[in-house]
């Protein structure tokens, strides 16, 4: 997660004629919140108007052309958002909720007449997102006429955060001066506003208000990747960000916030997650406006904004950072796109050769084979995995058993109901809720993730865990961003197994093996089928297994003896949907084996 600094200036609102404003320029109007003009006002009193800004709203007013509904609104209050990220132990949700629609350039007068604030502090922000130079200044606002001058230039937003999360009253303001440029707002607007909106936008950026997200993004880029679409755009990263609060627990435990996930253009740097929210370099806008791309590979997208989600520390620990928010991406993904599920089958080399399922296919070597400690396995990324400062597994080999767990019971439906889909909602709630505990070891948090997967599935997981080396003896330096000793030692591996001795064991003693390839296999349990030695190729230093005559196979393993060289599930190397198993035979070989879903293992050569 970069790090983006901001500076922030703070400035006070200031009497009527600090900026020597003439006050007679005022007395055209009819009401405090100077939206009508008083009955019979002449163009001469008009004319004399000294504020430039003034004449204008003053003529528009007479002629009927004010922009009235851009201008005055009515602001909703949101709890703070560092007080929301506290609460939930995630990253800060938007700080710039309440887009004006105003764009202010630099030593524009900032003239704005604010409604009751009931007690409350609100300000008006105006954030520079159009270039590298990124700046924030906030103007305080009082009730009654307030009149500043604009030190820089940005879109505007009415800072309106309360302590609590329920809603306070709403604030009228009404901003006379700036630049209209405009705000799409999906509980009211059409992809015709949209169109009007990116075509008279005062600025190079449009806010774009969803239920769940907002977005600040180029116009210029709108315009080229999502014209006319708007809508469909705004309603996708809400479909991403609701996934990301289901899988939380918010949407089951009734605590989704009302504040909005943030996400910007930026114009250095790729993708990142920061204290702003989420980050995304205008030349990504391809893959991050445009609706087809997106809604193929939402990876980027939900991996960023699954950085704010993280829950830490008892979802995000030492070696875990780039790791546990990616189960907000792979899962999105997954529910988008089933025929193309990233791990299972990006191309990448493994041990052996670059094949489709690369990842997963080094992973379990990485675990099964050389039983080498989670979060420090060796992987596509990180096939050297010690550094100076540590041990750094790769990081989506690591993903692979959190994403196993969550096919396990959201799909093939094992756990404590058939379909448990609330089984990362439990984990994350119970991990939001649980006291940070200044431990020791580091090894606090991942025991603890273990316990309370076997509670939310009500099974044993034990097994699963030993396979995937999450739950084995080790002391050692994990490198992630930030290193950490992790030490796990017999006694913790006894007290874990001890504890998750109250529920059964799994009706699949592998599910180390599943993949989205095999899905139907473990739903199904029908017993592994095949002849020996038949419906293969042999090739140098590898066979072609064909799927369709060895049925129900959920893996493949290469044997010396008794020793396991080599193991391949279901479709790894695969090129053409899933229809063969590219399975490894290295020198000194002597078997290669067929694993049902139920462990059954029958000889294939």
């Amino acid at each position: 997660m970069k790090k983006y600094i901001i500076t922030t200036c703070f400035l006070i609102s200031t009497v009527l004629l600090s900026l020597g404003q003439d006050k007679s320029d005022f007395k055209v109007f009819n009401d405090k919140k100077f939206t009508t003009l008083k009955k019979g006002v002449s163009d001469k009193e008009i004319n004399a108007i000294s504020s430039e800004v003034i004449r204008a709203v003053a003529k528009q007013l007479k002629s009927k052309t004010y922009p009235l509904h851009e201008r005055i609104r009515k602001y909703e209050s949101y709890q703070d958002p560092h007080i929301l990220a506290n609460r939930l132990k995630t990253g800060a949700y938007s700080q710039f909720e309440n887009p004006t629609g105003i764009y202010f350039d630099q030593n524009d007068e900032i003239i704005a007449w604010v409604g009751d604030v009931n007690g409350n502090s609100i300000s008006l922000d105006i954030v520079n997102w159009d270039d590298k130079d990124f700046s924030k200044e906030t103007y305080k606002l009082k009730p009654g006429l307030n009149i500043l001058k604009s030190h820089s230039k940005g879109n505007s937003y009415i800072n309106y955060y309360t302590k609590e999360a329920k809603l306070a009253n709403k604030i009228e303001v009404h901003i006379l001066s700036g630049h209209i440029n405009g705000v799409f707002q999906v509980a009211n607007d059409d992809n015709k506003k949209w169109d009007q909106l990116l075509a008279n936008a005062y600025g190079p950026i449009l806010d774009i208000v969803g239920k769940k997200t907002q977005l600040a993004y180029s116009v210029a880029s709108l315009k080229k990747y999502a014209p006319s679409q708007g809508t469909q755009l705004i309603q996708l990263y809400d479909s991403i960000i609701t996934i990301q609060h289901e899988l939380m627990g918010l949407v089951k435990y009734n605590k989704v916030p009302r504040n909005h996930m943030f996400g910007r253009v930026i114009w250095d740097g790729f993708m990142h997650a920061d204290e702003l929210g989420a980050a995304f370099h205008d030349e990504t806008m391809p893959w991050v406006a445009h609706i087809p791309t997106l809604q193929k590979d939402c990876w980027g997208v939900a991996h960023e904004f699954g950085h704010v989600n993280q829950v830490r520390p008892n979802m995000t620990w030492p070696g875990t950072t780039e790791t546990t928010n990616n189960i907000y991406s792979v899962w999105t993904r997954y529910l988008f796109n089933r025929k193309d599920v990233k791990l299972e089958r990006e191309a990448l080399k493994d041990y052996d050769e670059h094949k489709v399922g690369g990842r997963i296919t080094t992973y379990m070597e990485s675990a099964f084979v050389h039983k080498q400690p989670w979060m420090t396995q060796a992987g596509h990324d990180r096939m050297k995995r010690e550094n100076d400062r540590g041990f750094a597994g790769d990081h989506f080999g690591t993903l692979v058993p959190l994403w196993q767990l969550q096919l396990y019971m959201a799909v093939v439906g094992e756990g404590e109901k058939w379909g448990n889909k609330d089984f990362y909602a439990d984990i994350f709630m119970k991990a939001i809720n649980d006291p940070i505990i200044d431990a020791k070891e580091n090894s606090y948090y991942q025991l603890s993730f273990i316990k309370n997967a076997c509670d939310a599935a009500k099974l044993d997981l034990t097994d699963f865990f030993e396979h995937s080396g999450m739950l084995t003896t080790m002391d050692m330096m994990v490198d992630d961003y930030t290193p950490g000793r992790m030490t796990i030692t017999e006694m913790d591996v006894r007290e874990v197994k001890s504890y998750a001795s109250q529920y059964n064991k799994p009706t699949t003693p592998v599910m180390h093996y599943l993949t989205a390839n095999s899905i139907d296999i473990f739903k199904g349990k029908q017993p592994v089928r095949g002849t020996k030695n038949s419906g293969i190729e042999k090739q140098i230093g590898k066979i072609v297994i064909d799927n369709t005559k060895w049925e129900n196979a959920v893996a493949f393993e290469t044997y010396a003896g008794e020793k396991l060289l080599k193991v391949a599930f279901r479709g790894a190397g695969s090129v053409d949907d899933i229809k063969t198993t590219v399975v490894q035979t290295p020198e000194g070989y002597t078997r290669v084996v067929a694993v049902g879903w139920d462990g059954q293992r029958i000889e294939v050569i």
